[in-house]
């Protein structure tokens, strides 16, 4: 099945809208670094290191939907949703070096402070968060995205069952999948805009301060507390991608739950090589062996089997195999 023509203008929007991010990151990015060399606030550049990876990550996002609207192909059969993780990994992966990078140069500034201007710093961080605000109402409504882009026609069961594939029968069925599932990409394109907004804050907050007190200590605080306050949520979008690209069992899905169920299906006796995996986030797909003593019911228990994946676990693409034997028999 081809894009439809209500995805294809669904992509396209998000990829205008990751545009106009994308110029307004980069051109208040070159201000914030300018002005963090000339006023000598380190907070400044911490929140441009920050602007840097929103940008890098919101243009790895925009690089994935555009490659999320090629169709599947004969090399890459599950399409290219996997772009999505690949580019939450490496996103994840600079703008946690970054922080680290910020917090020692920080730590060598409380112990040998240089003096502020807060006034200009002030200026900065409040067109930082202006911009910042703009980003995410921009990006609003963007908190799904449609797995049916790469949705492929496969062949029909006969309707008659041939007795010498009566032991193994590969359907696969590959329906509507669900389509409010969060796009990783733009989960973290909003979390780096709401950090930098709450650091934009921060740093507002610090030139003030500064001017108040002229504690000049304040900068390199606040900028450690940046760059710890992004971590934690750096970490937790890393290692969802990390999960997917290794094929772990979906943290919303149980797999000794649906090896239960499976074996409930009547007509059922055995269940084994069960797989459950993401393909991207929110679209998941398995495949199992199911041992069955009666094969003139397959189809009936392929149509059981098939239906409970999809009402209950919400598992759209299954691969089933249907086996007359267990694997510990020696023979059928």
């Amino acid at each position: 099945m081809h894009n439809t023509a209500t995805e294809i203008v669904k992509t396209n929007l998000k990829i205008r809208k990751l545009k106009i991010v994308i110029g307004l990151l980069a051109s208040y990015m070159v201000v914030e670094i300018l002005a963090g060399f000339y006023t000598g606030s380190l907070a400044l550049i911490a929140d441009a290191g920050h602007m840097l990876s929103d940008t890098f990550g919101i243009c790895i996002a925009l690089i994935a939907a555009i490659y999320s609207k090629r169709e599947a192909t004969p090399i890459h059969t599950y399409g290219f949703f996997r772009t999505e993780i690949l580019a939450s990994f490496i996103n994840s992966i600079i703008l946690s070096l970054l922080s680290i990078i910020i917090i020692y140069e920080a730590y060598k500034r409380i112990f040998e402070p240089i003096e502020i201007q807060s006034l200009p710093m002030i200026l900065v961080a409040i067109i930082g968060l202006v911009v910042n605000i703009v980003g995410m109402y921009v990006l609003r409504g963007e908190h799904f995205h449609d797995h049916n882009a790469n949705d492929t026609t496969h062949k029909k069961i006969p309707k008659k069952l041939d007795k010498k594939s009566t032991s193994k029968i590969l359907p696969h069925r590959e329906k509507n999948y669900d389509t409010k599932t969060e796009d990783l990409n733009i989960q973290g394109a909003k979390l780096e805009l709401l950090s930098d907004i709450i650091g934009s804050i921060g740093v507002i907050l610090g030139g003030i301060l500064i001017s108040m007190t002229n504690i000049m200590m304040i900068d390199p605080i606040l900028s450690i507390g940046l760059s710890l306050f992004i971590l934690p949520r750096v970490y937790s979008l890393l290692k969802k991608s990390v999960h997917i690209l290794m094929e772990g069992v979906p943290s919303n899905v149980s797999y000794e739950l649906i090896q239960q169920a499976l074996l409930q299906v009547k007509g059922v006796t055995g269940v084994f090589d069960l797989h459950i995996w993401s393909i991207t986030s929110g679209l998941h797909a398995l495949s199992a062996h199911i041992v069955i003593m009666d094969t003139s019911n397959s189809y009936r228990i392929l149509d059981d089997i098939n239906s409970l994946l999809e009402k209950k676990f919400k598992i759209n693409h299954s691969t089933i195999q249907i086996e007359r034997f267990h694997p510990t028999d020696k023979s059928e």
